[in-house]
């Protein structure tokens, strides 16, 4: 290396042949070009893990660097997560071709497009969030158990079939007999981890490998869990506005309560009273209308104070399908009415669910009643109950659907795109599942109407499949 010593003052311009004879390309052997570009792909990863907005964004990161020919060049990978309610994992995305002729097209076209590691990245996120990728249908409904040991440090380990009898289900399925794995730790605990293999080359995986593998499943796992931190910072200050919203609803109601529900109340009565009486015909209108506002008062302060008041959950085994039929039960006569048709089926049997059966009905009671009312003219609605990882129901009806540009927001407090009604209704349906721990969507149905789904997690399912 040329001298070069600050005994002068520092001119730039002095440092050009500096540069120039240290920086120039010297000839290496591959073993070190090769550390030297997986040392380049690790900035370049962390760069990118960085930028991570979601979970879709990190697992598209790791799974092009540990598959890119630039990164570790191995043939798949697969992230695994472990699932909340067992001890069970199940593959969350997988990036690899599925056969060995998809693999020569794929790389065919690398080669040719020679696409960046941030273009790649790109790609591969838009395949995860669609569900369209290769090794979908590869994974899908398959999970299996894994030994808690191979877990419990941080290193990449190498496994073979023949050596891992408990792991021979994943390898028969994966169609490998060799692969590494490194663990995504998250704490409190495993959040999942990274698997690999050489499905198509059958190339051996060596203790290089192994070295950046693990240093990928680190970053990875510092990066994943900023992201979880982040999403629950974010859905904490969510509760703290929304508590916020219904101290101030709940205020505001009970000065509602006392104020206005009684003269409504007694308005409305004394309209009842005066039509059992002989009255002019030109009055009788007006006195009909009074009654019918008044009720239509009394039904928005209903659902204000259901809104508002504090519920406190009572668990006990309920058969979900009982509940669904005593709920559909009180609209009988409103559906022979409207013409509308009515099926309820269960893929999988009766679930048996640890619920709340007065605060569960009461949200199946909303729905059914929204579904009721999108649909005046008569139509069907469907009722499907799914098990799967939980119960889904899903709550189809063939009404005059919601716009999409509304769908995000038909659960917000008073939002309605009725022309009568409080639209609390969806919201206080949205709270009750959300307390036990599930999930309410809305999503247009096809070819019309709208379909309402809730989920519940397997948590609160006792008997599984029956």
């Amino acid at each position: 290396m040329a001298d070069f010593n600050l005994s002068k003052p520092l001119i730039l311009s002095s440092m050009e042949d500096f540069i120039s004879i240290n920086l120039r390309a010297q000839p290496c052997g591959y073993e070190n070009c090769r550390v030297g570009e997986l040392l380049n792909l690790s900035l370049r990863f962390a760069t990118q893990l960085l930028k991570a907005e979601d979970e879709y964004d990190l697992f598209a990161t790791v799974l092009v660097a540990v598959t890119a020919a630039e990164g570790l060049g191995f043939n798949r990978a697969f992230i695994w997560r472990r699932q909340e309610t067992r001890d069970a994992f199940k593959a969350v995305v997988a990036l690899g071709p599925a056969s060995p002729e998809e693999a020569a097209s794929v790389w065919r076209s690398l080669e040719e497009k020679r696409p960046s590691f941030e273009e790649m990245v790109k790609e591969a996120r838009q395949a995860f969030q669609t569900g369209r990728y290769s090794l979908a249908a590869l994974v899908k409904d398959f999970s299996f158990s894994f030994p808690s040991d191979l877990l419990a440090g941080q290193g990449a380990i190498l496994l073979k079939a023949r050596e891992h009898v408990e792991l021979r289900p994943l390898f028969e399925k994966l169609g490998v007999s060799e692969a590494a794995c490194a663990p995504l730790n998250v704490p409190p605990g495993a959040y999942g981890f990274i698997w690999v293999d050489n499905f198509v080359t059958k190339r051996p995986i060596l203790e290089e490998d192994l070295r950046f593998l693990e240093t990928i499943a680190v970053l990875a796992s510092m990066a994943l869990h900023r992201l979880l931190v982040c999403e629950e910072l974010n859905r904490q200050k969510h509760l703290l506005v929304e508590a916020e919203k219904l101290s101030a609803i709940g205020e505001l109601s009970s000065k509602i309560f006392h104020e206005i529900r009684n003269p409504v109340s007694a308005l409305g009565g004394l309209s009842k009273l005066l039509l059992r009486k002989r009255i002019p015909e030109d009055l009788e209108a007006y006195l009909k209308t009074m009654v019918k506002e008044a009720e239509r008062l009394e039904r928005v302060l209903e659902d204000l104070f259901e809104f508002v008041r504090p519920i406190e959950l009572q668990k006990e085994p309920v058969r979900l399908c009982r509940l669904l039929q005593t709920a559909l039960t009180l609209f009988l006569s409103s559906f022979k009415e409207a013409g509308i048709h009515v099926s309820l089926q269960s893929e999988g049997g009766d679930p048996i669910v640890l619920v709340d059966p007065k605060e569960m009905q009461l949200v199946f009671i909303h729905l059914i009643k929204n579904a009721l009312e999108a649909m005046p003219e008569g139509g069907e609605l469907k009722i499907i109950l799914e098990i799967k990882d939980g119960v889904l129901v899903r709550i189809i009806d063939s009404g005059t659907g919601i716009p999409k540009n509304f769908l995000k927001r038909v659960t917000e407090p008073f939002f309605t795109t009725k022309t009568y009604g409080s639209g609390l209704g969806l919201s206080v349906a949205k709270k009750i599942v959300e307390m036990h721990g599930g999930t309410l969507t809305l999503k247009a149905a096809q070819p019309v109407g709208t379909e309402v789904q809730v989920y519940l997690p397997a948590a609160l399912l006792l008997n599984g499949r029956s």
